[in-house]
């Protein structure tokens, strides 16, 4: 915006000076939004909406510029930038949609404004310009794909488990979040586990790490099984899990914990001739009854799982 601003202002003063005076002031008025957006966009959760408030009226200018009949012809050399600048700002599908739409613009305006590339059959030189942008486009296209996936996959490696494939610390209190704004929303109960397996120090140090990570990730694929969709299964650390629980109370907790539990202990770890009985030890809390902050509850929860493990482990614990 600020590249924008000094720009227009840079045309306004060449413009004016060649009389084309239409253009300069809508180059100045482009100038002076340009600089009200840079204090606007750092303080609004609308970036999209003021993106495209400065990015249509900047390109609609451009093609005002082309259209012009005392414009330079060296005007359509702007034309590059727009697939560029829209990927940057608006991502991988508006972007394209409005590029293609502005470059097409500026062809129609060119050839509208050059008739003689037309009648003079000098097809060589549109075919250079056209597809000079339509590979400009492309590489943008291609650019703003393989950054945005990149994204994707940095955001997928820092929210999850890299042994187990669950979520992380990082992912269940990012979701607790949004969880707690949405219970508060629509008056709904929010739930957490605490889960711990029972003696796997023992499993460590009579078969190997080796073997303890793949007791891991059989715990975490029968976390997933039978767990909701919507539910939030998380490991956030050694033998410890987590478990998110929306639209769920203090008694439907007890009940899911209790099918978690039942299910570890019935499917132990087989891995060729070994077999490793499991057994787990689990705490609940309820948001609101138990804390409001994602810490306190986790803290209420783990002092339960702790009464659990001093009653014998093997079971849920949901007050106390």
């Amino acid at each position: 915006m600020i590249i924008t601003a000094l720009c227009g202002m840079l045309f306004f003063v060449i413009n004016s000076r060649r009389g084309v005076m239409i253009l300069a002031y809508l180059e100045l008025g482009a100038a002076v939004a340009s600089l009200a957006l840079y204090i606007v966009v750092r303080r609004t959760r609308r970036l999209l909406l003021w993106t495209l408030l400065y990015l249509i009226p900047f390109l609609t200018i451009m093609m005002i510029a082309l259209y012009m009949p005392r414009s330079s012809p060296s005007v359509f050399l702007w034309v590059y930038i727009v697939p560029v600048l829209c990927h940057l700002l608006l991502g991988q599908r508006l972007g394209l949609a409005v590029s293609v739409f502005y470059i097409l613009v500026a062809l129609v305006m060119f050839l509208y404004k050059n008739p003689a590339y037309l009648h003079s059959n000098q097809y060589a030189e549109i075919a250079n310009i056209t597809l000079s942008l339509a590979a400009t486009l492309a590489f943008a296209y291609v650019y703003e794909f393989s950054s945005h996936r990149s994204r994707s996959d940095l955001m997928v490696m820092a929210s999850t488990d890299p042994l187990t494939r669950l979520a992380n610390l990082y992912r269940f209190r990012e979701a607790f979040d949004y969880e707690k704004r949405r219970a508060l929303r629509l008056n709904s109960p929010l739930s957490v586990l605490v889960l711990d397996l029972d003696h796997f120090k023992a499993v460590n140090d009579s078969h190997g790490h080796k073997v303890g990570d793949l007791v891991l990730i059989h715990v975490a694929q029968r976390l997933r099984e039978r767990l909701r969709g919507t539910d939030l299964p998380c490991r956030v650390g050694g033998e410890e899990f987590t478990v998110l629980l929306p639209d769920t109370g203090r008694d439907e907790a007890v009940l899911v914990a209790e099918t978690l539990r039942e299910l570890i202990e019935q499917q132990p770890y087989r891995g060729g001739r070994l077999v490793i009985p499991l057994s787990c030890s689990i705490g609940v809390a309820e948001w609101g009854a138990d804390g409001d902050t994602i810490d306190e509850l986790v803290e209420a929860a783990d002092q339960r799982l702790y009464i659990a493990k001093q009653r014998g482990r093997n079971q849920v614990v949901a007050e106390g």
